[in-house]
């Protein structure tokens, strides 16, 4: 019995399941699933900053919300987004790497921006989310899902 016909794109590695059949383009599938990270920690961040209050620094806001969402979108992106398998941890501690590099970033900016520089929380952290996003489209599409 022959197996089920995959997409011609190349970078699927596995059976395509309805939402890679619907959306044919890696980059579109990866934004949407990216953009809706983001609006999930995005939210996760205000709603921690509003309940922890501004005795505590925003970088704990951050931290959790960051690490929260780096196990749910691991996942996702693992098995909706780039379909690869084998080489689970390999692939893990990629992506832990990269979204480090990023949050790295993230709290400092974030740090110096509002502690330092007094700005608002919630909207500069929009904005420096812009830059995050293209680093860590970068990152995983050529490092942490990786084929060769």
């Amino acid at each position: 019995m022959a197996s089920p016909k995959k997409p011609d794109e190349p970078w699927f590695s596995g059976e395509a399941g309805p939402l890679q059949r619907l959306i044919r383009d890696q980059r579109v599938l990866f934004l949407l699933v990216g953009g809706a990270n983001t609006a999930f920690s995005t939210a996760l961040f205000a709603a921690l900053s509003w309940l922890l209050g501004p005795n505590v620094p925003s970088a704990v806001s951050l931290f959790i919300a960051w690490v929260v969402s780096l196990v749910l979108v691991f996942n996702v992106y693992r098995h909706l987004v780039f379909r690869v398998s084998g080489h689970v941890l390999r692939d893990f501690l990629r992506f832990v790497g990269v979204n480090t590099l990023s949050f790295l970033f993230n709290a400092g900016a974030l740090t110096l921006l509002v502690e330092g520089a007094g700005l608002p929380a919630i909207p500069t952290q929009i904005c420096i989310t812009v830059v995050v996003v293209v680093f860590n489209y970068v990152g995983h599409k050529y490092f942490s899902f990786r084929r060769t």
